[in-house]
């Protein structure tokens, strides 16, 4: 005759692989629905569902290396609003200014855009820098196969400029410099 220790026994020894059943079907579950974000470009979702495949099984392979590439996506992910992420992905192909001046630097970039988007991106540039910058100043600059946001981070590192992309527009602002400190009587 069985004793009901072994009843209770094989009881909860059953229950126990049925719990380590039915998370390993909730493991599986996250992995696909994280897996089908992350493939939509959603890392928010892709994130969310591998981590909670990850607290299931902290061993879970798949949800870790997962979970490393998406921390690695989102630290190269471009920074700024959806302007800048869009003009990041825009390869201009070349680059040569010889003596441009400021206006028409940015005028080429205007141009560049709407080539290498085939006229569904345009960019307007809001200048705040004096006149005299714009009109004579002049910039040389030689690049090839270049982002858009790197290639007008390089000229305005040579214009002497900053650049902020705003929702609707690339505003062009002076280098802002720091006070120089007084001179010290002596």
């Amino acid at each position: 005759m069985k004793s009901p220790q072994m009843f209770s026994c094989l009881f909860a020894l059953l229950f126990s692989a049925a719990g380590v059943w039915a998370a390993g079907s909730d493991v599986q579950q996250f992995l696909t629905e994280g897996q089908t974000a992350y493939m939509r470009g959603d890392l928010a979702t892709a994130k969310s569902a591998f981590s909670m495949a990850y607290q299931i099984d902290p061993r879970n392979q798949v949800a870790i290396g997962y979970l490393k590439r998406i921390k690695v996506d989102e630290a190269s992910k471009p920074k700024g609003n959806d302007q800048e992420r869009q003009l990041a992905a825009l390869i201009i192909p070349q680059i040569q200014f010889r003596d441009a001046t400021v206006g028409a630097a940015l005028d080429y970039f205007k141009r560049a855009v709407e080539k290498q988007s085939g006229g569904r991106q345009a960019v307007n540039f809001v200048v705040q820098l004096p006149a005299e910058q714009v009109n004579t100043q002049t910039v040389t600059l030689n690049l090839t196969n270049v982002p858009f946001t790197e290639a007008v981070r390089y000229f305005a590192e040579l214009a002497n400029a900053t650049v902020v992309y705003d929702k609707y527009a690339i505003m062009v602002k002076p280098k802002s410099t720091a006070p120089a400190p007084a001179p010290v009587a002596q």
